[in-house]
């Protein structure tokens, strides 16, 4: 084989050897199994033991021979009834005059852009929070000698207007008209649910038919008798969607050079690869919503632990016989 083969045999291999693994799954730009900011491709590939399920940890004797206990894990998410926007209106002036002026024109502008998109007074409501001095630098010459010198420049004036909107549409429709009177800053976006009670119940009810059922199906087969219920416990959580919004850096698998920088060049200034996104709630329930989640919504999870007598107790508790041939 001649030299010039050689070389372009060499160069393939480096080439193969030197590519990014494939994987079959679509993932997008999303880092799987880690959630590292890094700068390089190999960071954000998934993780071996990403999927991995833990093994249940043996009880110590004490536990194991006093009592048995059994969780049940339910669920459930409801679409917001309302949402709560709460929008920073800035005005600055040469002083607290000029950015009261300022500021109640620009309210007066939103009122009258929402009102067109059928928003009530009565669901508007402001909120002064403050108004702090402004400051510039400035050049003196002060005993033979240039300094810089703080001086005050004007006032700066914070007013925040909240917003109730019934729901999503509404929601972005009044940004959008806030957008147009240059109100650009949306502090807030609360979500609440009028019947989030109603929805705390039935959370609690699905969870302890969880783990009642997880009792009978385990307990049952292997005892004659389903042993006593000596203690419960219970927890309902509730989670809001502003929880599940998730920021990564996405893979930057292009700069030149070992490193991600120029060898012998000049220094590289990358151009911003962070997402953000909705991530789906995870609690690994007995009851799961069956409906997948294309927008926000508040997830309510209960759990409910009963404490069963453990038959070791006052005596040993025979088991089942096993069938024959079994």
């Amino acid at each position: 084989m001649s030299q010039a083969r050689l070389a372009v045999a060499f160069a393939l291999i480096v080439a193969v050897v030197s590519l990014p693994p494939s994987y079959g799954q679509t993932q997008g730009s999303r880092p799987s199994g880690r959630d590292d900011k890094s700068d390089y491709w190999w960071a954000n590939q998934p993780v071996a033991d990403a999927g991995a399920v833990p093994s249940l940890s043996p009880l110590d004797r004490r536990v194991a021979s006093e009592y048995i206990s059994i969780d049940g894990r339910a669920e459930v998410r409801v679409k917001p009834t309302a949402i709560r926007l709460v929008l920073a209106v800035i005005a600055e002036g040469e002083n607290g005059k000029q950015c009261q002026s300022a500021t109640e024109a620009t309210i007066a502008r939103l009122r009258m852009a929402w009102a067109k998109i059928g928003i009530e007074p009565e669901r508007i409501a402001e909120d002064f929070v403050a108004a702090v001095p402004r400051y510039e630098w400035a050049s003196e010459e002060r005993h033979n000698d240039f300094v810089k010198v703080e001086k005050k420049l004007g006032v700066r004036v914070q007013t925040n207007v909240h917003l109730s909107a019934r729901g999503e549409t509404e929601a972005r429709a009044a940004i959008a008209r806030a957008m147009e009177q240059d109100v650009t800053d949306v502090v807030a976006c609360d979500y609440w649910c009028k019947n989030l009670d109603e929805v705390k119940v039935k959370a609690r009810q699905q969870a302890l038919a969880a783990a009642r059922s997880k009792a009978e199906l385990l307990l049952g087969t292997l005892f004659s008798d389903l042993p006593p219920v000596i203690n419960v416990q219970e927890q309902t959580t509730v989670r809001y969607p502003e929880s599940f919004y998730h920021s990564f850096a996405g893979p930057r698998d292009n700069w030149p050079g070992m490193g991600g920088f120029w060898v012998g060049g000049p220094t590289g200034v990358a151009a911003s690869r962070d997402y953000t996104y909705y991530r789906l709630p995870n609690s690994d329930a007995d009851t799961s919503p069956q409906e997948l989640s294309l927008t926000p919504e508040i997830t309510v999870v209960s759990t409910v632990r009963l404490y069963y007598k453990s038959p070791s107790v006052g005596g040993e508790k025979k088991a089942k016989p096993a069938k024959k041939g079994s």
